[in-house]
């Protein structure tokens, strides 16, 4: 499930750079129905350019994202293994680098 957290919290995000009374793009719209990360975060151009520059300067960051853009919504019902499912987790959370903490810094 920490794969769904990080897909709703760039749809949040993608979400909220929509403003009040306006209507927005189809093809932005479109983009947002997808389960892909890596499509969600290139949603919005200046969100991926963010990354790819923090990932420049942060080989945390860097690493966990490696980890986290992989991430199925296939294998959501799927038994994983422990290992691997510490692995997304952790490259999720990770204080001052995990993926998640990066996209609500932009909330």
């Amino acid at each position: 499930m920490t794969g769904l957290a990080v897909e709703c919290a760039l749809k949040a995000y993608l979400a909220s750079t929509v403003k009040a009374h306006d209507f927005p793009d189809k093809e932005f719209v479109n983009k947002m129905y997808v389960h892909r990360l890596e499509a969600l975060f290139t949603a919005d151009a200046a969100l991926w350019a963010a990354l790819q520059a923090d990932m420049k300067t942060d080989a945390k960051l860097n690493v966990n994202w490696s980890t986290v853009k992989d991430w199925d919504d296939g294998k959501r019902y799927d038994i994983v293994e422990e290992l691997e499912a510490r692995g997304l987790y952790e490259a999720t959370t990770e204080a001052g680098s995990g993926v998640m903490e990066w996209i609500r810094r932009r909330w």
